[in-house]
């Protein structure tokens, strides 16, 4: 006898991803063997630094608050460098005293600025901070600093952490950096782990504000921003323009461990995760305030890296509030390397993740205008990735909004998020966000692409996508596309999210949400999943002929989860688009004899809902597994409640047509065994077996039955219409007229 199965390849994927083995071509399963090697920091011959000679006082002051030390000249300027450069004036009043600029200055003459990745100027500039880490306020009072140059090779056996943090100050500690600019900055650091930006290359507890950058920032391994290389406290009004970047080196062809940002390299919480250690002041840090990035983020990583890029923060762990992108932010895989899966790229931070921090993280009131684009990486207009492990602490990304460009060649990529994953009895809530843009290759989503859950609350709301997606991987949705990995003690909502925008994908595709899957059916798991008060209006299709869709969700696989679905309204069209054109082939296969024998046909099923175009707890199983009991329909205890909902779009299909070299007998027997459509105006399909059951309540659709085929793979057409018009008069279903 014919064997049948729904053919899934996302079955085959995910049960590579849940066993972590792949099959070579001769179908043994071997481990995967892995590709990481070492990283090896690169050491380059940077010549001897040539400092300009320093002056031996101060134009003017006495470093108290109303009158701070002044500074007017490139030598005045030196001289705070060298002061704090001295380790004998570790415990020196220089440290934590006041500094104004009274004029601009100038540390090499720029006119050659173009040239100086290969020809070095007449001076390096020495970091202040170096030796003894500055405490102090220094007020630019608007003025410019002009091209600073510093070129290091740190060495791996550097026992001073501050002498490797390269900028205009090492390193800054519950200080004051406000009112400065800074043009023509040259900074590039390569050997050993390092922190480097234009105004500080490591700044905790520090608050800096209104300052700008325009320049270049290069490094191999380590922490690279604009305005720092790592941060916590308050940055607020900051503007970078220039180049962030990460190159790969020539011994190793690669990069580090990097993390680089148009603000800030990696910024965290100034609260300690230690109530004991608590700073009071660290309180009052606001967090990445009204910054913009008009700048270049960009980085090459290898097989033994990772990275995290960002417009304004490569890694986020506090707050970033009121943030711009308008540049670019581009993350690439070398040619040896096509995993690209612990790379991140996102217009706001390309990783937000809070782990014993010390505060919530929290994005709000963020806009992409800019570009971000990888080769294969975590991808998304606000943020790359979210990961949340800390119960004591909760996520937002609130009232956000992606109107750039955001692509990913070889990985899915999101309007707000591309990857979202928590481990914690915390609450994860993205609501308020849009996402404007079309995303028309790839494998994208309008506002989250990938929810791993394994424990506590995720909530989406109030979230709408206004563009296009064509999706050219398995999956598509307007709000979320694919939950996987899930626990047993979680809950999931998605609440007045809204999509506008047409959808369409090789194979699933749902306007709201498209593919959810819980594959552990643990009976005393804890967990629920709702959708309510939901809006589709975008047409959704798909060019297979094996395939679901829902116009508000494509796909409930959450196996015994209480699942509501309440007040939500589709109003788009749903169709399958591609014909199964019957040939000779399809029906016939040659064995080893040379003889012609039946083929062993897969059984093809377009299933297309109004509101869910399937519930089932077999999903990647093959058909014959599925034969679900239509006692289960309708229960008042049912798992799944599907209420006050309305389709008023419409539902379609192709035909199979005859080929060549098959007859009209043949054909319509092929039909009738192996094309299995269900198209419902509430609901396409349902499996309903083992407890999972399905009621209905006052919903209203449009077209021809409410419900599909309810007993797969055994009914006919005639039998599908039956018992969903029993279904109907049972559920108080109501044809519009």
């Amino acid at each position: 006898m014919k064997k049948k199965f729904l053919f899934m390849a996302l079955g085959v994927s995910m049960l590579g991803i849940m066993t972590g083995n792949f099959v070579k071509a001769d179908d043994e399963v071997q481990e995967e063997e892995s590709i990481v090697q070492p990283y090896e920091h690169q050491h380059r011959d940077v010549g001897e630094s040539v400092y300009r000679e320093a002056a031996r006082a101060f134009a003017g002051g006495d470093g108290t608050e109303n009158s701070p030390y002044e500074i007017s000249s490139a030598e005045e300027l030196q001289y705070l460098a060298e002061l704090l450069s001295d380790p004998e004036n570790r415990s020196t009043e220089y440290r934590t005293q006041n500094y104004i600029l009274t004029a601009d200055i100038s540390l090499n003459d720029a006119s050659d600025y173009e040239n100086w990745g290969t020809e070095r100027p007449e001076y390096d500039w020495r970091s202040i901070g170096a030796e003894a880490t500055f405490t102090g306020v220094f007020d630019g009072n608007g003025h410019t600093i002009s091209g600073l140059y510093q070129n290091k090779d740190l060495q791996e056996d550097n026992a001073d952490a501050s002498s490797d943090h390269s900028g205009l100050f090492a390193d800054v500690y519950c200080a004051t950096i406000k009112n400065l600019n800074l043009t023509d900055v040259y900074i590039k650091v390569s050997g050993d782990a390092s922190k480097a930006g234009g105004i500080a290359g490591n700044a905790a507890k520090t608050q800096i504000l209104n300052c700008t950058v325009n320049g270049t920032v290069i490094g191999y391994d380590g922490y690279y921003g604009g305005i720092t290389g790592s941060a916590s406290g308050t940055i607020s009004g900051c503007e970078f323009d220039g180049t962030v970047k990460a190159v790969k080196d020539l011994k190793n062809g690669q990069s580090g461990l990097a993390y680089l940002g148009g603000i800030t390299g990696d910024f965290s919480s100034a609260v300690s995760a230690v109530e004991s250690d608590r700073d009071e002041k660290a309180e009052d840090f606001a967090g990445i305030v009204n910054c913009v990035n008009k700048g270049n983020i960009e980085a090459e990583k290898g097989s033994a890296s990772a990275h995290a890029l960002g417009g304004i923060a490569g890694s986020n762990s506090a707050r970033i509030t009121g943030c711009v992108n308008e540049g670019t932010v581009e993350a690439k895989v070398n040619e040896e390397d096509s995993e690209g899966t612990s790379l991140s790229a996102g217009g706001i931070t390309g990783d937000f993740s809070v782990v014993v921090m010390g505060e919530d993280g929290i994005l709000s009131d963020c806009i992409n205008n800019g570009t971000v684009i990888s080769d294969n990486a975590n991808t998304g207009g606000i943020t790359g990735s979210v990961y949340l492990s800390d119960p004591r602490y909760t996520v937002t990304i609130e009232n956000c909004k992606n109107v750039g460009k955001v692509f990913s060649t070889n990985h899915y990529y999101a309007g707000i998020a591309a990857d979202a994953c928590i481990k914690t009895d915390s609450t994860l809530t993205v609501s308020g966000c849009t996402n404007e843009v079309d995303f028309t290759e790839g494998e994208g989503a309008g506002i989250v692409h990938h929810l791993a859950m394994q424990k506590g609350n995720v909530v989406l709301s109030d979230c709408v996508n206004h563009g296009k997606i064509v999706s050219f991987g398995q999956n598509a949705a307007g709000i979320l596309c694919y939950t996987t990995n899930m626990g047993n003690d979680w809950n999931l909502e998605l609440e007045n999210c809204e999509n506008t925008g047409d959808i369409s994908s090789e194979v699933e595709a749902g306007g709201i949400a498209c593919f959810t899957a819980y594959y552990k059916t643990e009976e005393n798991a804890n967990t629920s999943f709702a959708i309510r008060n939901c809006k589709n209006s975008g047409n959704l299709s798909s060019p297979t002929t094996n395939g679901y869709m829902g116009g508000i969700l494509a796909v409930d696989g959450f196996m015994l989860t209480k699942t509501e679905i309440d007040g939500c309204e589709n109003s788009g069209n749903i169709s399958f688009t591609k014909q199964w054109v019957m040939g000779e082939a399809d029906l016939k296969t040659e064995n080893d004899e040379g003889e012609k024998e039946d083929a062993s046909l897969f059984t093809l099923s377009v299933m297309g809902g109004g509101i869910v175009g399937r519930i089932g707890e077999s999903v990647l199983l093959s058909v014959d597994a599925d034969k679900p009991s239509k006692s289960e329909i309708n229960k008042k205890d049912a798992l799944v409640m599907i209420s006050n909902c309305t389709n008023t779009g419409s539902l379609s299909y192709e035909e199979p047509q005859k080929g060549d070299g098959v007859t009209e007998e043949e054909f319509q027997k092929a039909k009738a065994e192996y094309w299995k459509p269900s198209m419902g105006g509430i609901l396409g399909d349902c499996s309903c077996t083992n407890g999972f059951s399905v009621n209905f309540e006052n919903c209203t659709y449009s077209t021809e039955r409410g419900v599909g085929n309810v007993e797969l793979p055994d009914s006919t057409l005639e039998k599908m219409a039956a018992v969903d018009q029993a279904a109907v008069n049972f559920c108080e279903f109501q044809k519009n007229s």
